[in-house]
């Protein structure tokens, strides 16, 4: 069931996740099975079930593998080399070995091969609507099992929970519709919701971000939207003052994140800050990782020596080298990890908005929209504390999510010439949180070591400063930031270049400005697969980083679009099927856009295309494959080219 669209003037006005439904290539609607009447109280239930499979169908790139991947001794040589001054010796050492320079962001890489099952899940999801007089409720609930990721034991708890099996209870609202004045309507809706505002397609971060998104829930094959945007316990009201003005109210009664890629996961890119991680490795990707399995880490590097052997990689590390070599191995990723501290999450209050539509008649029949929402970040920025002892170990990082954030936003919806229907939105932030470059946060942590290194080329340096012992360090700052999207729509009907009953064809551009970005020189913000510093490194004089990063910090502009396309065949071959082949091809045209949850990296792309055969309405099987390319070497998932398979029954 998707949320009901608004009429103005007798023509129908998309609300935002109507429009991302129909915008989803026109999938079909399941038909509602079940429904009932009884006196003034009617309802519906409406139920879907469905399976899904993908695979992943590219070999690994090592560039993407941490050096001590390959050679979990490379730290042991490099510090031999520098021990008897022979730093740039230890530098060619450190840049012609094999792998990256971080350790952060393989874990997902490393746990599924070429042709693995990466999702293998059931998934049942029922809704209830029931109406009574102007009164009405509804809920929606889904649960889901994952046969390849329920019982992996190189996943932590976290981690399962959020991919291998999951209940949750979606939305769970009601509401009344009322009348005041001359001809003013209104509704009011109470509990678990969905709230879309602004105009976006397919581009995040514009006006529409009331509501978290899961995910994890969007990986599973043949998911559907309305199983991962995340209702949110709330108030609402619309009141409708005449056929063209409407305003909009609401208060947010709690704090929802958005549920990142948990660490290990397939698709994760970031193995410390993602739900299941407990640590992040120093030492550029020259330290052994000290376990594969995050869930470890405390009982195997927090219990003294003896505590070496819980690790999980011990027998792996003992057949290649040796118990006595595997612990002290072991001993030496626990002593390059920074471990993570408890989250700080945004309370509940402070969250609200308001909304005006006015629909002009006189310009082109267009509906404007004015909006204001006061929230806290749905997405996780990185702070630390500096280390408390001589050990980098005594270091501690940890998630929060900043208050506050004031968002302002115009739309419009309207239709142009040769039946092109185009919507868009600007939105612009005055104090958005943006995410400091995660390397100079871990070297501002170890600035207190300083005091103890005579040394000036051994000292770490940061564009934060220096910190004392145990001094907290934040690692985000506030920006103005605005972004501008808009899609373009165009349905051909029969008599089309392809032959079909129609072809739905969409394309979305958006820009992302950040109004006060300073130069990197100066600070520099965090960019996907930027993993050195980027001042100097060992052969101009910082022995701490071995290799100087210029390229991949955030730019104060990006820009980018997104194309898709859907063409449908009904009744083919004289059967009960209609078939409904797609394309979707995403592509970031220049610059990069800072975190968290940047929306462009520049000559980033991927495409899907996939096939979908609808039988009766009610059953459908569906057929992908999707490719990801370009923006090297700071695309993390440019070799997770993956195919799916899913079949759906609604009833």
């Amino acid at each position: 069931m998707t949320k009901p669209m608004h009429t103005v003037r007798g023509r129908v006005v998309r609300t935002p996740l109507a429009a991302a439904v129909a915008v989803a290539l026109l999938a079909a609607a399941p038909a509602s099975a079940f429904e009932f009447s009884r006196g003034e109280l009617s309802g519906s239930f409406d139920t879907t079930i469905s399976y899904g499979a993908s695979w992943r169908m590219q070999d690994r790139d090592d560039n993407l593998l941490a050096k001590s991947h390959f050679d979990p001794t490379l730290a042991a040589q490099i510090a031999a080399l520098q021990a008897q001054g022979r730093y740039l010796d230890a530098q060619a050492l450190q840049l012609a070995a094999r792998g990256r320079f971080s350790a952060n962001r393989d874990d997902g890489n490393l746990k599924y091969d070429k042709h693995d099952l990466i999702s293998n899940a059931i998934k049942i999801t029922p809704e209830l609507k029931l109406t009574w007089r102007d009164w009405g409720l509804f809920t929606r609930a889904t649960y889901f099992y994952d046969f390849e990721n329920a019982d992996r034991r190189d996943l932590t708890r976290e981690a399962r929970d959020r991919i291998g099996e999951r209940f949750r209870l979606l939305d769970a609202f009601a509401w009344r519709d009322f009348t005041f004045g001359e001809e003013g309507t209104g509704t009011i809706r109470v509990g678990n919701q969905v709230i879309s505002w602004g105009e976006s397609t397919f581009i995040t971060n514009g006006i529409n971000v009331i509501n978290a998104v899961d995910l994890s829930a969007l990986r599973v094959a043949g998911a559907e939207l309305k199983e991962a945007f995340l209702p949110v316990n709330s108030v609402w009201a619309s009141f409708n003052l005449n056929q063209n003005l409407s305003f909009e109210l609401t208060y947010l009664l709690e704090w929802e994140e958005i549920e990142i890629d948990a660490s290990g996961t397939y698709f994760s890119a970031n193995d410390f800050a993602s739900p299941g991680g407990s640590y992040v490795m120093l030492g550029f990707g020259t330290v052994p990782q000290p376990v594969n399995n995050p869930e470890l880490f405390w009982q195997t590097c927090f219990a003294g020596p003896a505590g070496f052997a819980n690790s999980d990689r011990l027998g792996e590390l003992s057949a290649r080298y040796g118990q006595a070599t595997a612990l002290q191995l072991i001993g030496a990723g626990c002593s390059g990890a920074f471990p993570r501290a408890p989250n700080r999450h945004a309370k509940d209050s402070g969250q609200y908005g308001a909304a005006m539509r006015y629909f002009a008649s006189a310009l082109n029949e267009t509906e404007f929209g004015l909006y204001y929402l006061r929230y806290h970040s749905r997405l996780p920025l990185i702070s630390g504390i500096a280390v408390t002892g001589a050990a980098p170990n005594t270091g501690r990082y940890f998630l929060e999510y900043p208050e506050g954030i004031h968002l302002f936003g115009l739309s419009w919806n309207t239709m142009l010439p040769w039946g092109v229907a185009m919507q868009g939105e600007l939105s612009y932030r005055p104090n958005m949180p943006l995410q400091i470059d995660d390397v100079e946060l871990l070297f501002a942590g170890l600035t207190p070591l300083n005091i103890a290194i005579p040394q000036p080329g051994l000292r770490f340096r940061s564009q934060l400063g220096s910190y004392g012992f145990g001094q907290e360090i934040r690692g985000w700052e506030e920006h103005k930031v605005s972004q501008v999207q808009s899609t373009f729509t165009k349905v051909f009907g029969p008599g089309n270049w392809l032959g079909a009953q129609q072809i739905a064809t969409v394309l979305e551009v958006g820009a992302t400005k950040v109004w006060d970005l300073p130069d990197p020189g100066v600070l520099r913000y965090e960019g996907e697969g930027t993993d050195t510093g980027g001042g100097p490194d060992i052969s101009t004089g910082d022995l701490r980083n071995p290799f100087t990063q210029r390229g991949g910090f955030p730019t104060s502009f990006s820009w980018g679009y997104r194309l898709a396309m859907r063409a449908d065949y009904n009744n083919v071959f004289g059967t009960a099927f209609n078939l409904s082949p797609r394309l979707a091809f995403n592509h970031d045209v220049n610059g990069i856009t800072p975190g968290p949850g940047g929306n462009f990296l520049e000559g980033r792309k991927s495409y899907t295309l996939g096939v979908e055969a609808l039988y009766l309405n009610k059953l459908a099987f569906d057929l992908s494959y999707t490719v990801f390319s370009g923006g090297k070497p700071f695309n993390q998932i440019h070799d997770r080219d993956f195919a799916s398979f899913s079949v759906r029954y609604s009833f």
